[in-house]
């Protein structure tokens, strides 16, 4: 009954303290390497990154065409973005690099393979082909911010990544933070490889992006958690396997 007396960022800050994944699945080192994170970005400053935006992509054309690559367009630092599509075989829309290129106009590499659709296959291959520093690993059925460059260059350090918690919507227009995922991800593209990249192994939806989330840490690099209310995915039916396990 006491809880109910704690403001609640109160309650966030010990939940993060003691209860924050990274505390149970890695250790109690972790609390160092967020504070020597959180220190870099609250006090040190850099400059605006060069970023790749990411993505691997099977049947989800329209997705990408009308909502990502439209977003990217609106972006006010769009001369700092590229754009790396590792595509799995798509048909849904015909020519599909074609159409991508009559939309975006900026650097762009993509590769196409037939081959069935892995998470982890896919995005490991959309950031080899990348060629600048840091990558953005974005869901072909998102949109992203505007000041998307500003955002990611403020999270990313040889210390930090960033994670954003974003925003998810629902059938009936409705949405919430969908904090039970770590899938978007703006890194140095070094340290994404140094860390061991998505596990290849993982052939199934899910949990690829947490044990790697969980590979950061240990490698003493903080994982900054920022919910982005415009940074938006956007609806369609869940591709969970039956019998699916959450992590958590």
């Amino acid at each position: 009954m006491i809880k109910r007396y704690i403001p609640k960022n109160i309650k966030q800050f010990l939940w993060f303290i003691f209860k924050s994944p990274q505390r149970k699945w890695v250790g109690w080192r972790t609390l160092l390497t967020d504070l020597k994170g959180y220190c870099t970005v609250w006090f040190v400053r850099g400059q605006l990154h060069r970023i790749t935006v990411c993505v691997g992509v099977s049947n989800r054309s329209r997705h990408l065409l009308d909502h990502l690559i439209e977003s990217m367009n609106r972006a006010s630092n769009k001369s700092l973005l590229n754009l790396s599509v590792f595509d799995c075989g798509s048909d849904d829309v015909e020519n599909l690099s074609v159409a991508i290129q009559a939309k975006w106009k900026g650097r762009l590499f993509y590769t196409r393979q037939d081959q069935p659709f892995a998470r982890s296959i896919a995005f490991n291959n959309a950031v080899r082909q990348s060629d600048t520093p840091v990558v953005l690993i974005c869901d072909a059925d998102m949109s992203l911010p505007a000041d998307i460059v500003v955002r990611a260059s403020k999270f990313i350090s040889r210390r930090t990544a960033w994670f954003p918690v974003v925003w998810y919507t629902n059938a009936d227009g409705s949405g919430r933070y969908y904090t039970e995922s770590t899938g978007m991800l703006c890194t140095y593209k070094d340290d994404f490889f140094r860390v061991g990249a998505y596990d290849e192994g993982i052939r199934e939806w899910g949990k690829e992006d947490w044990l790697l989330f969980f590979e950061y840490y240990k490698h003493d690099i903080a994982c900054i958690r920022t919910r982005e209310r415009y940074f938006v995915h956007h609806y369609h039916p869940s591709l969970r396997p039956e019998g699916f396990v959450p992590l958590f």
